[in-house]
């Protein structure tokens, strides 16, 4: 087959497999909601600030809330920010800094300083790795939604699970696993090629080794299945897909054998799986999605394609309750942010 009609048969299995979304929001620039004058006083006001800077990198939903973490640059004053799903006004909304501006103070330890991976429970919480900064160690915030946002935890990782050397540790990504009787998080720790698995009944971290490579992206299967899996991308320039046993990452200083799954067009930086067992992936500095029913043998379907966007991480991606997967979109050229939606016919995992 030559190249063109291979190209023309790809773009037919991506019109096949197409999910439609819907644009919710599109922004031009976007911008804070920023404190009054008279409490701007903490700091979070930086000459600095440039909003061709912002850049969303992990998505979580509960409700009618969008909760967005950022990249920390220079003049960036919160890296937790929320959206409404929804707004009356026929302006795009600004980006409101979760749960409020006290809680994002650089080099302030019992604040947020680098919000990384973000996911939302069924109970009602939402969860925030924290990856800390020169001066703070790393932390996963816990904090309850229908509470008025109150925190309802903080833990801070061990020096034996994450280093406090901030040139030793990279974080990245957090699933949530729901058991009869707790709630344990997953985390993509990129640094020294383990896995990372938190307790809340017990408010105690551990860390698992793994026999491959140093991971940036995990997905959680469904719970109901009778071998739960938690599916692996390793750093960036990675296309191989691994996962490891659930089962085995809840044995404290134990280790979880790796098992090739198969391998990807491109180099994802996010996946996510939904309840009928769909994984979703992005990949790095490409204009397309693609997704794989876990259910069957390995095989890579796009479902999203747009024009040239000009961005490294052009996507992100949260399923909400509603069996709607909603996505950030980044085009340099044009509008730069897109907020869009799409009924997929299945919730978060």
């Amino acid at each position: 087959m030559s190249s063109f009609f291979f190209a023309i048969f790809l773009h037919g299995l991506c019109l096949a497999n197409a999910i439609n979304f819907t644009t919710v929001y599109e922004w031009d620039e976007l911008d804070f909601v920023w404190p009054s004058e008279a409490n701007s006083s903490n700091g979070q006001i930086d000459q600095n600030f440039n909003s061709m800077d912002i850049y969303f990198r992990y998505m979580a939903v509960f409700e009618e809330r969008l909760f967005l973490s950022l990249d920390l640059k220079t003049g960036i004053p919160a890296t937790l920010v929320w959206l409404p799903t929804r707004s009356t006004s026929t302006a795009p909304p600004k980006l409101t800094p979760f749960p409020s501006w006290d809680l994002h103070k650089k080099d302030i330890c019992s604040t947020i300083q680098a919000a990384k991976g973000v996911e939302t429970d069924t109970d009602g919480r939402l969860w925030v790795l924290d990856e800390g900064g020169s001066v703070c160690p790393s932390k996963l915030w816990i904090f309850d939604l229908t509470n008025n946002d109150r925190t309802d935890r903080v833990h801070q990782f061990p020096d034996t699970v994450v280093p406090h050397s901030y040139k030793k540790r990279k974080l990245y990504e957090v699933a949530l696993d729901k058991t009869p009787d707790d709630f344990l998080a997953y985390i993509a720790a990129t640094s020294f090629g383990q896995i990372v698995v938190y307790s809340r009944k017990l408010d105690k971290s551990w860390s698992v080794k793994t026999t491959r490579d140093r991971w940036l992206s995990l997905a959680l299967s469904p719970n109901r299945e009778a071998r739960q899996s938690l599916y692996l991308i390793g750093i960036l320039g990675s296309k191989v897909l691994n996962s490891v046993s659930v089962s085995e990452l809840k044995n404290e200083g134990g280790s979880a054998a790796v098992e090739f799954i198969g391998e990807w067009t491109e180099s994802p930086y996010r996946m996510l799986i939904d309840s009928g067992n769909v994984l979703y992936a992005a990949f790095y500095g490409q204009n397309y999605l693609s997704k794989w029913n876990t259910s069957e043998p390995f095989r890579e379907q796009r479902f999203h394609e747009v024009g040239r966007l000009y961005a490294s991480w052009p996507f992100t991606l949260a399923l909400d309750a509603n069996d709607t997967l909603w996505m950030t979109e980044r085009n340099v050229t044009e509008a730069r942010h897109k907020l869009l939606k799409a009924a997929v016919g299945a919730t978060s995992y």
